[in-house]
């Protein structure tokens, strides 16, 4: 009966009275293949193990998935960037770094509703829906970042040189950006009280 060998370097297996002299798949040489056992002739190739972990991974996924906890990751991620980048604007002057608000803008401007919607469907599953003060102020600051987020995304939109142009409307337009960021600041802050346990009814 011939023997069957696998690459212990990418799973390939080979069969015959000895290994190859080189992998065929990674180029390893035959010195980096074992010996696989009868039971183990079928065994899993590492194709089929990362197949698996994918599976697994989904799996764990659609179990404990929390649409609002992802949601809510972008915004928060998102502006605090967006200001460093206003700052090395400011400091610079280079266009990039001033489009590159933009578009950081432009895409928190576009999650902020869905994270404000999972935050409404959240708070209904897991709360009742009881608006106790915590809940009411994150509705609170979740419509004042939908609001500046719009106001700001569109003046943007309308007058693409706000930042350039200096003066009144360049201040007005880095405040509407700090605002945002004080909102998300909040946003977390209460979300963590909650997800933490350590906020008082």
């Amino acid at each position: 009966m011939e023997k069957t060998w696998r690459c212990t370097v990418c799973g390939y297996l080979h069969t015959g009275d000895q290994p190859p002299e080189f992998c065929p798949v990674c180029k390893a040489d035959a010195s980096k293949f074992e010996l696989v056992s009868e039971p183990d002739v079928k065994a899993e190739t590492r194709v089929d193990v990362l197949r698996k972990q994918a599976l697994e991974l989904f799996a764990e996924m659609r179990a404990t998935f929390v649409p609002h906890a992802v949601a809510a990751h972008f915004p928060n991620a998102l502006l605090p960037t967006c200001f460093l980048f206003l700052l090395l604007f400011i400091v610079s002057g280079q266009a990039s770094f001033e489009a590159t608000v933009f578009y950081l803008l432009l895409v928190t401007f576009l999650a902020v509703p869905a994270t404000f919607v999972t935050g409404l469907i959240d708070w209904k599953m897991k709360y009742s829906g009881e608006l106790t003060p915590i809940f009411r102020k994150k509705m609170i600051l979740g419509l004042v970042l939908i609001f500046l987020s719009s106001v700001s995304t569109l003046w943007r939109w309308q007058n693409p040189e706000v930042l350039a142009s200096g003066g009144f409307s360049a201040c007005a337009y880095s405040l509407l950006l700090l605002a945002m960021l004080g909102c998300v600041t909040l946003l977390g802050h209460y979300g963590g009280m909650l997800v933490f346990g350590q906020h008082s009814k």
